[in-house]
């Protein structure tokens, strides 16, 4: 072991791992990447958050629970440590939401967004409470950055049932639709992976769509996308993972969800949780314009411990 541990101590669950509490109320824990122990505070954190917590209302807990509902619903990996350390860093630099209610909660989010697509690139931050460093696994300001602009469209909806949609595309089944929308004049055979399987986003997965079609050269959707180049009907789309830090084996789930009037149209909105047309990669083919989405899971020990998604806008 790497340093004398007190007689005292005792064996707690920290962190998913056997540790070990020394006397001065820290904790050691085995690190499996490294081969060896690692040292944590979590009395220092958990009294830092309850202040904070304290301090905003309970505001902080609300906004740690979202931002996790966040993590979950859009694939960013993000400890609940690190989640924690951001939600302090924001308070701690504005009082605007230290006593506000529920009403309030979508500016707080469009606000912590913000905060979070501006911060620096980190290899760690400074834990809230014990100052333990503590990693940042993949940049998180990508998908903040996306996040922040679909509260500005949830916002600039409120009132209409188009906000609670991009409210939901935010944080998942944890917000549920109101009833007034259930009422619906196509079949809703949409499923939700949360339905089927517990998900803790603790990996990364990336996904890109190759488009062909006869007598034209393959592109990659992504790069289409960045250059505005519109796709168009009668393409065949192969979705496949470009990149995943899932250790084999591990089980790959889709979903493509078609939206938008024709879809409503035709009755075909699809959005089942369906396999692989082969490992790791989805066929599909553009038939009808609108808009389009399709996630990927990546389900480890029964558990999504990754996801990504990819927009397909379909033009005429």
């Amino acid at each position: 072991m790497r340093r004398a541990v007190a007689v005292h101590h005792q064996r707690l669950q920290i962190r998913g791992s056997a540790s070990i509490k020394n006397s001065d109320g820290s904790f050691d824990y085995p690190d499996t990447k490294a081969e060896g122990w690692k040292l944590t505070k979590p009395r220092e954190e958990i009294a830092a958050a309850k202040e904070c917590n304290n301090q905003t209302s309970t505001n902080m807990r609300h906004l740690a629970r979202m931002t996790r509902a966040w993590k979950n619903q859009n694939g960013v990996n993000m400890g609940g440590l690190l989640i924690d350390t951001l939600v302090h860093r924001f308070f701690s630099q504005t009082s605007n939401y230290d006593s506000v209610g529920t009403g309030s909660f979508g500016l707080m989010m469009r606000d912590f967004f913000d905060f979070l697509k501006v911060e620096p690139d980190k290899d760690y931050y400074l834990a809230l409470g014990s100052n333990q460093q503590v990693q940042v696994k993949a940049r998180f300001q990508p998908k903040a950055t996306k996040a922040y602009n679909r509260c500005l469209e949830a916002i600039a909806d409120e009132g209409k049932a188009a906000a609670n949609k991009k409210w939901r595309e935010l944080f998942g089944t944890s917000l549920p639709l109101k009833a007034s929308e259930s009422a619906r004049s196509f079949d809703d055979i949409e499923e939700f992976i949360e339905d089927k399987y517990p998900v803790d986003i603790v990996h990364s997965v990336t996904i890109d769509c190759q488009v062909t079609q006869d007598g034209w050269r393959k592109a990659s959707l992504l790069e289409m996308l960045r250059n505005r180049t519109l796709l168009r009907v009668n393409k065949d789309l192969t979705f496949k993972v470009t990149s995943c830090t899932v250790a084999h084996p591990y089980e790959m789930k889709w979903k493509v969800l078609n939206r938008g009037e024709v879809a409503v149209r035709r009755n075909n909105i699809r959005g089942q949780i369906i396999g692989s047309s082969q490992p790791n990669v989805r066929n599909e083919r553009t038939t009808f314009r609108g808009e389009h989405v399709v996630e990927c899971f990546v389900v480890k020990d029964g558990v999504v411990v990754a996801r990504n998604r990819i927009d397909v806008p379909i033009s005429s």
